[in-house]
């Protein structure tokens, strides 16, 4: 199920950039996937947030006292799943990733949209030039992460 989450990095990037959106999971300071299950369900209702993670009170340490551990080095970042960030770069930034395949090369390719663009300085965004500078990948999911490290470049250089 852990594909199913971007990545440590790409996560730590977010939290940057101030995403704080509910997630079901998160990582620990050395990357390492955190179970659900693992957060006191009556005071998370089984989701978390970089905010919640903060706050020791989220954690059940008498059933697993190195989550109090790391909740005091202030060490978990909240792990979403690829569809929320996608999301969230949707409606915090405007910023659109899309995914395409190109039979002729076997090769998946990822672009990314600033939707707040419009008339020729969205035609100017996507040349075919620039269309071509865009990550081509093995894989759909090699596509979604090059795709989420674009969104998160873009935001990261406005």
């Amino acid at each position: 199920m852990n594909k199913e989450f971007i990545t440590y990095k790409q996560a730590l990037a977010l939290k940057e950039l101030g995403f704080d959106e509910e997630c079901i999971a998160s990582y620990d300071n050395e990357g390492h996937f955190k179970d659900p299950f693992e957060y006191n369900s009556e005071e998370t209702d089984g989701y978390v947030t970089n905010s919640s993670l903060k706050d020791p009170k989220n954690f059940n340490a008498s059933s697993n006292p190195a989550l109090l551990k790391n909740y005091l080095n202030n060490s978990f970042t909240a792990a979403p799943l690829y569809q929320q960030a996608f999301r969230w770069f949707r409606e915090k930034y405007n910023l659109r990733g899309f995914i395409g395949f190109r039979p002729n090369v076997k090769q998946f390719d990822c672009h990314v949209y600033d939707m707040s663009l419009s008339g020729k300085e969205y035609v100017k965004q996507r040349t075919m030039e620039e269309f071509n500078k865009d990550p081509k990948v093995g894989t759909y999911e090699e596509a979604e992460q090059a795709c989420l490290n674009k969104l998160i470049e873009i935001v990261k250089n406005k």
